[in-house]
């Protein structure tokens, strides 16, 4: 496993250090790009510029700018606009006209493309659009603005123009603050423009230009007409979203990741409390899984509490006066992912050759994190002293530290899983050693986890190029600076990778361990008389647990913080629980016999099935034979209807007591052998139905959990986030991966619910399920427009999840008679067989209509809900160590 470690980390090291030391410093240039831009006041120029607050339907506020400039041919660099964009004179033509600070990356702004550059008549037009947020308490910069929360309630915006167009005619200056409208505004705006917008046209700046020429930097002001300033007193909603970097925020969002898990944490304990009451003495497999459930409730919490303590612990350290330095986050993020690693393991106990590897691997990361700290708070470290052999050093021995961590926490995670599954008896028995359980190879773990770390360490390295080529695209490539950033930019994305990777696996897709848990805990421990998981008091809170828990929609932050979120895990678990019970008794095996009146579901086991399936198949006979009469289409001698009809009236005889000289029950009228076996499902109790669902959810969950992350991850704005994502390609693929799981997990509920459910067959038995996952999802739309946040692909994924549970319930219903497969050329013979075609008509236009309404969604409504990636706020001045 070493070996193989360093086989895989030390090329993607060398190439990494490689391509990021090459960028040296190159000698000065002749003359600078300020003094050509000094040089020649663009008297001739018109500009013509606009702000907008998009507060509506946003996480955070959006500022949206436009930046319009027609140039003179007689200005020098004019012409140099019209060459390529990655070309010096290029980039230092467009600083004179856009770049005020371009000595620092522009973090804040985004740009879905170049300016556009456009020369007609000897003149040179240049159109930039740009884009940013107001996603935490500091300067954000957009183009020519710049704004600031002086306030929780009052924001501060403003122009900087650059020094080269202040001496150009100004044509127009627009802001819309949005709604309510701007509080103050200097100087008075010339004229307004719809409800907020506020319009300037200042014409030619009264400055003379050698006096401005004269002024000292540090003392010069924007002329007065130029100089707009306005103050906006933003939405309450994006006002405390905005402050999201608070102290007190940052607390209130550990606070609602914590509940969140110990919510579902109490849930797991009162599991465990509820089956240590069953009689008897439980099987070996039932005192593991069990004792998993009991240990895996601290270990969540555990997890997720140190996964939210970085930021928390960097904000404490603020408030006392100690700034988070990059040692000082070093020390934080590491250390939290280390103890996560061992909360893992001591959970997981994985086989003695996997702790062989972790005891070497987990050695050598304290071993780098130590040497890293040490590098890190010393200027330059004596042995490796010369150019850039500080830099490359700890982009070294970062890019190595986080390799070892990154490959422990998937390695515990990985342990963990099979050490739920394996005692859950989720895993087949091993076919080396039968009767033994199968034990998890270091070979395949090794090359998996490794597979995926290198991944996940591509993915960072494009996605932190991509973001620092379009923050410091302004940026002079030649001047030794440029590259001293860029190698100090990609050393902290190798630390903080750790933290990254962290909150992905736990806070995100932590709920996949939990879920597993609670299957392990079902399989085992399930009560196979009970006629549903609500029907024996300790496999229904398992049940409820997994609904939330696997099958309801993640709420998203609302106003950027988890503090609410575990709300909504009692709502899903009342849903399902209410719509079940509300509709139980218009199911068809709560129905009472005729004579005895006693609910169909006393007589709801094996034999029982047995019969009422060969039953069904000769009542669909006898059907088919009076149709037929019915059509003319018999011979010489029909068969009588009379006695046919005589055939099907005795089919609902059913023998209740088996004592001698009994006389029979009947079926209820309304219900028909057909209905009553569909009622049973395809298998003889509630767990092997819920396994079956969930496999046949899978068929129409692949597509349409593709669907979902699509309009989630790629259509619209949302692929322009998936590329300034770090764990942009991760995610898309993780949710890919969740979608599919919650749509298994929505199949299995179905499936373990199908005696209890209301109607006849598996489109209506659909809906309570759906309902149950639609209403608190409907509560979570109106908590959004109270918040006025973007709940645009709601509805999609309420329709995508009432498609597959209608499909899977049609495909309930077909495998409940898969015996008579093989009479039929088909499988919708079969269908056609089991629903008659009356039946049949009706699904498919059900179906029909769902696919329709989701097109129609997905073309006209559906948009991704675009937030810059994670909240997260630039790196600032604090990041660097205190060492120098």
């Amino acid at each position: 496993m070493r070996s193989r470690a360093c086989a895989w980390i030390l090329p993607v090291l060398a190439a990494v250090v490689g391509v990021v030391t090459a960028a040296g410093p190159a000698p000065a240039a002749e003359a600078s790009a300020d003094d050509r831009c000094r040089s020649a006041k663009l008297a001739g120029a018109e500009v013509g510029t606009s702000v907008r607050l998009e507060h509506d339907d946003q996480t955070y506020t959006k500022v949206v700018t436009e930046l319009t400039v027609d140039l003179p041919g007689t200005w020098p660099p004019a012409r140099d606009l019209l060459l390529s964009e990655n070309s010096r004179p290029y980039i230092e033509a467009m600083a004179c006209l856009l770049g005020p600070d371009r000595d620092d990356p522009g973090w804040d702004e985004q740009r879905t493309r170049p300016p556009v550059v456009t020369s007609t008549g000897g003149r040179v037009r240049v159109v930039h659009k740009a884009y940013g947020w107001v996603n935490y308490h500091a300067t954000v910069k957009v183009g020519l603005w710049r704004i600031r929360p002086t306030r929780l309630e009052e924001w501060k915006l403003w122009l900087d123009a650059p020094d080269p167009l202040l001496g150009a005619w100004w044509d127009e200056i627009k802001v819309d603050p949005g709604r309510p409208g701007a509080e103050r505004a200097e100087p008075e705006p010339r004229a307004g423009e719809g409800a907020t917008a506020l319009v300037w046209r200042p014409g030619k700046p009264d400055r003379n230009d050698l006096a401005w020429v004269e002024q000292d930097e540090a003392s010069k002001e924007l002329p007065e007409e130029v100089a707009v300033t306005v103050t906006v007193r933003p939405p309450w909603q994006r006002a405390w979203a905005a402050w999201g970097f608070h102290p007190y925020a940052v607390a209130l969002d550990f606070l609602g990741i914590v509940l969140w898990a110990a919510t579902f944490a109490a849930l797991l304990r009162t599991a465990v409390r509820r089956y240590r009451r069953r009689p008897g003495s439980p099987t070996d497999p039932r005192v593991r899984a069990l004792d998993n459930l009991r240990r895996w409730a601290p270990t969540l919490v555990a997890l997720h509490a140190l996964a939210a303590a970085d930021g928390l612990t960097e904000r404490i350290l603020e408030l006392l006066g100690q700034p988070a330095y990059i040692e000082i986050q070093l020390i934080v993020q590491h250390g939290l992912a280390l103890l996560s690693v061992v909360v893992l393991l001591s959970f997981a106990r994985p086989p003695r050759s996997v702790r062989r590897v972790i005891g070497g691997l987990l050695p050598a990361a304290v071993v780098l994190w130590l040497v890293t700290l040490w590098a890190t708070t010393t200027p330059t470290p004596p042995p490796l002293e010369g150019e850039y052999a500080d830099e490359a050093v700890e982009i070294a021995l970062n890019g190595a530290g986080s390799f070892c961590l990154v490959v422990l926490l998937l390695l515990s995670f990985v342990a963990a899983a099979w050490r739920l599954a394996v005692d859950g008896r989720l895993l087949p028995p091993s076919r080396r050693f039968p009767g033994r359980d199968r034990r998890l190879r270091l070979r395949v773990a090794a090359s998996t986890v490794l597979s995926a770390t290198v991944a996940i360490g591509i993915c960072l390295a494009l996605a932190n190029e991509r973001n620092w080529q379009q923050a410091s695209w302004l940026m002079d490539r030649m001047d030794s600076e440029y590259g001293e950033e860029h190698r100090d930019d990609f050393a902290r994305t190798a630390m903080w990778a750790v933290s990254w990777v962290q909150d992905w696996l736990v806070v995100d897709h932590g709920w996949l361990l939990t879920s597993l848990a609670v299957i392990a805990v079902l399989r085992v421990w399930h009560d196979s008389a009970a006629l549903s998981p609500l029907h024996d008091a300790a496999d229904r809170v398992p049940l409820l647990v997994l609904f939330p828990l696997a099958v309801g929609l993640d709420t998203e932050n609302h106003l950027g913080n988890a503090l609410l979120e575990f709300l909504w895990i009692p709502l899903y678990a009342l849903a399902l629980y209410w719509t079940t019970a509300l509709f139980a008794h218009r199911s068809v095996l709560a129905q009472p016999f005729e004579i005895s009146r006693r609910p169909l579901s006393t007589v709801v086991g094996p034999a029982a099935r047995r019969t009422l399936l060969d039953k069904a198949r000769s009542y669909r006979e006898i059907h088919a034979e009076l149709r037929r009469l019915d059509q003319g289409l018999f011979g010489d001698a029909p068969p009588e209807r009379e006695k046919l009809e005589r055939r099907l009236g005795r089919l609902h005889n059913w023998r209740v007591n088996d004592a001698p000289g009994a006389a029979p029950d009947r079926l209820p009228d309304k219900v028909s052998v057909v209905d009553a076996a569909l009622a049973l499902g395809p298998r003889d109790d509630w767990w092997g139905n819920g396994v079956r669902g969930a496999r046949f959810a899978l068929v129409p969950g692949v597509p349409a959990a593709v669907l979902d992350t699509w309009s989630e991850w790629i259509r619209g704005e949302g692929w322009q986030n998936t590329l300034s994502d770090l764990l942009g390609f991760v995610g898309l693929a993780s949710t890919l991966v969740s979608w599919t799981v919650t749509f298994a997990g929505a199949g299995f509920v179905l499936g373990a619910l199908w005696r209890v459910l209301p109607g006849r067959r598996g489109a209506v038995k659909a809906l309570p399920a759906a309902v149950a996952f639609a209403l608190p999802v409907g509560l979570d739309v109106l908590v959004t427009r109270l918040l006025r946040e973007s709940a645009a692909n709601v509805a999609l994924y309420v329709l995508t999840m009432l498609f597959v549970l209608t499909v899977t319930g049609i495909a309930l219903d077909l495998d409940t008679f898969a015996g008579e497969r093989r009479y039929w050329q088909s499988r919708l013979g079969l269908l056609l067989s089991v629903y008659q075609m009356r039946y049949y008509s009706l699904q498919v236009a059900y179906l029909v209509g769902q696919i329709i309404a989701i097109i129609t969604i997905w073309q006209f409504f559906a948009e991704p809900t675009a937030v810059p990636w994670g909240g997260e706020a630039p790196p600032s001045s604090s990041d660097e160590g205190a060492g120098g």
